[in-house]
């Protein structure tokens, strides 16, 4: 066996005034978000609604107010440092252990203001903000029905919502505030038919057909009485990062990532026929831009027979076929071009003309063909690799190590030590991922160098990079809020309404 092994270094992300760096708060915080840069992608204000009870919608707005303004971190760590260190108070002839602040892993939120780096104001007013009675939430949960339960607490929800996002002017986001006694027995049930109903994702549903995204957060969250909660400053950046997405602005653009590149993640979940058996299957394709701008379509139910073709579904060509068509004329109607280069990310391989009407590989080109024939395409399967490499010392392989086996099956750590904090800053043995089939001119280290890249696209959060590309990150996500999406409901096709 050979193995080949060089470092990736690690992708750059670009903000404001075209400033570079790899860490997305540094960047928010030195120079602001990259929507600055355009006032097309830069709101100076985001109005926000709050939905829950008196309580919640008390604890949220106190919480959004403290995001207004700067947040020092509380994340401490406890490290050993030698006797002679300039960090202890007092002389020692021995190693001491100390606990200090960790600014590197942990930065101080900046806030989010008309004069923070973020340059956006929050909005709230009395006319955006709508409670319900925590005895309604309590009726609720006392229910005997699991199923009635779920279905009564989305409706009661929902209802807040609509009211909010139905008056004029409309908020741009509306904050749910969750009350705890709704999330405890309220939030899940099993259907008869093996499925599940789900509180957050029926409200993402539901909250499609008023054009106003939604974000859900936990009493006990804003209340910080959550166990294993995230320091206050960290909560702010994620919150705060989510709020200027969905409000219509671009915290960051990938940098190395194709201007003119289409990025499609391709997943499957199961959905039910007309009698209600789960015998069908629906593709769901997320096309993402490099400014993390990103679209969700939906394809046609077909009928998969397990026993006959196995568990992993796979598309007919005319259903694959179909599907890129749809999802490349919506993410046209973003980008105002058609795609240059469509790279498809898939967790399962592409089945070809040995399997007839699954013919999915033909399916594919097609599809992007006919919305640009000159388009340059990738197709890849990814998938967690069985095999690892192991790194002399206590830390993991670094993050961005490639190595190819017997020049044919390559390794890439989209998490591990990571250079920027000298550090992994994980607590779990990180799974590399291999490129299992490609189809298409780039090579094997070329795919990986934007797979990494595209660890850093999740808009959701202002992590550091999330080891996942967000082309099959929030592939169970998404397809969890389309199953709640019954077919007389409204689908859009914004990501920022499924994340």
């Amino acid at each position: 066996m050979s193995v080949s092994i060089e470092y990736i270094r690690e992708p750059h992300l670009e903000f404001g005034g075209h400033f570079l760096h790899p860490d997305k708060k540094t960047g928010l915080a030195e120079t602001g978000p990259f929507g600055r840069t355009d006032p097309a992608l830069h709101p100076t204000q985001i109005r926000v609604g709050i939905v829950g009870t008196r309580a919640t919608a008390e604890l949220c707005e106190r919480w959004v107010d403290e995001c207004r303004h700067h947040i020092e971190t509380n994340k401490k760590q406890k490290r050993t440092v030698p006797p002679d260190s300039p960090s202890l108070l007092e002389a020692s002839d021995e190693e001491v252990t100390i606990e200090a602040l960790v600014k590197s892993l942990t930065p101080d939120f900046v806030g989010m203001s008309g004069e923070s780096s973020f340059a956006t104001q929050i909005i709230t007013a009395e006319r955006w903000r709508s409670t319900f009675q925590d005895r309604e939430a309590r009726i609720i949960a006392d229910g005997t029905n699991a199923i009635q339960r779920v279905e009564r607490a989305t409706d009661l929800i929902a209802e807040h919502i609509e009211r909010i996002a139905t008056v004029s002017p409309a908020p741009d986001v509306i904050l749910v505030a969750m009350p705890e006694v709704l999330l405890e027995g309220s939030s899940t049930a099993q259907l008869n038919n093996g499925g599940w109903l789900n509180l957050r994702r029926g409200l993402k549903a539901r909250s499609m057909k008023w054009g106003v995204p939604i974000q859900i957060l936990r009493e006990d969250t804003l209340s910080g009485k959550k166990a294993s909660l995230q320091d206050r400053a960290t909560r702010a950046w994620n919150f705060s990062t989510a709020l200027y997405f969905k409000g219509g602005g671009v915290p960051w653009r990938g940098h190395g990532l194709g201007a003119d590149t289409c990025y499609v993640g391709v997943t499957f979940y199961k959905a039910e026929d007309t009698g209600g058996r789960i015998v069908m299957r629906t593709g769901v394709a997320q096309a993402f831009d490099y400014l993390g701008q990103g679209v969700v379509l939906r394809g046609d139910p077909f009928e998969w027979d397990v026993d006959e073709h196995g568990k992993t579904p796979h598309l007919t060509r005319t259903g694959a076929a179909d599907l890129m068509r749809k999802v490349l004329t919506e993410y046209e109607k973003i980008s105002r071009l058609p795609p240059k280069r469509v790279v498809v990310h898939k967790s399962s391989r592409f089945w070809g003309p040995e399997h007839r009407e699954f013919d999915e590989l033909e399916g594919f080109f097609e599809g992007i063909y006919a919305v640009n024939p000159k388009a340059e395409v990738d197709l890849v399967t990814l998938d967690r690799s069985r095999v690892r490499l192991a790194r002399i010392g206590r830390y993991p392989p670094v993050r961005g190590t490639f190595a190819m086996v017997d020049d044919a099956y390559p390794i890439l750590y989209t998490h591990g030590f990571t250079p920027y904090f000298d550090t992994y800053p994980g607590v779990h043995v990180p799974e590399p991922w291999t490129i299992l089939e490609k189809h298409g001119d780039s090579g094997p280290r070329e795919l990986a160098a934007e797979i990494l890249a595209l660890t850093k696209m999740n808009v959701n959060n202002a992590a550091f990079s999330d080891g996942v590309p967000i082309t099959m990150a929030f592939s169970r996500k998404v397809s969890e809020v389309l199953k709640q999406v019954s077919p007389e409901m409204t689908v859009r096709s914004e990501y920022k309404f499924y994340m």
